[in-house]
């Protein structure tokens, strides 16, 4: 009877030193969790910034580790971006998978290397061309991969058939027209309003992307167009 009335007394006195214990760590916990949210909503607010067009969907992961520890030592091994709402150009509604190397955090925050991968669905594809064209109608928007090229039904009642081809030109991607067809007869763009050209490699296109990326590949694809995007060291814009 005496061992388990000393078992008993042994855990009594280990409650107060466990609940003191408790109380000491959990705000130390609940501490470092504020911290590290503040920190990862530091580092998304800087790269929304250097990025405004990635839009308002924007999320910035710190992957494998902590930010507050990275922060700690000014150096991210690796940043995840992505969003689902990015705008480029004329181009809006663009899913946007980014990957920032070394990314260093002293008095200026400096990137090793970049690369992204863009996905233009045919919707924003068809958007895109009522923004350029607006007094045109836009009924359906396909694609054919195997000719790498946008097809957009246009005019009254889709009977034109728009042929749009992405150029590769400076590290940017733009839409060009490669031809319209009424009734399966080529006629001249101006028949929908549309100078020839007026897709061309410089319209719409932005000055340049951010965080120093440059398109290397554009490839239609049955949902859309995807390009590859890389880019070498560069800096994020200060606070």
């Amino acid at each position: 009877m005496k061992r388990p009335l000393a078992r008993t007394r042994t855990a009594l006195r280990r409650r107060p030193v466990l609940t003191v214990t408790a109380a000491v760590l959990l705000p130390a916990v609940a501490a470092t969790g504020a911290a590290e949210y503040t920190v990862r909503h530091h580092i998304q607010s800087r790269v929304a910034k250097a990025a405004p067009g990635l839009g308002d969907d924007v999320t910035v992961g710190v992957a494998g580790g902590s930010a507050l520890w990275d922060l700690a030592h000014e150096s991210i091994p690796r940043l995840d971006i992505s969003s689902d709402d990015a705008r480029v150009g004329r181009l809006s509604q663009v899913r946007v998978r980014a990957r920032l190397d070394d990314v260093r955090l002293g008095g200026t925050t400096t990137v090793g290397a970049a690369r992204a991968d863009v996905t233009v669905s045919t919707q924003s594809l068809a958007a895109a061309i009522r923004g350029a064209v607006p007094a045109v109608a836009v009924s359906a928007v396909t694609t054919d991969p195997a000719k790498g090229t946008v097809l957009a039904d246009v005019g009254p009642g889709g009977l034109g058939r728009l042929t749009l081809r992405p150029v590769l030109a400076d590290g940017k991607v733009t839409l060009a027209v490669d031809g319209l067809t009424l009734f399966g007869r080529s006629v001249p763009t101006e028949r929908l309003g549309i100078a020839a050209g007026g897709f061309g490699p410089q319209s719409g296109a932005p000055k340049e992307y951010p965080l120093g990326l440059a398109a290397t590949s554009a490839e239609v694809r049955p949902d859309g167009l995807h390009v590859s995007l890389t880019g070498g060291p560069s800096t994020l814009p200060e606070d």
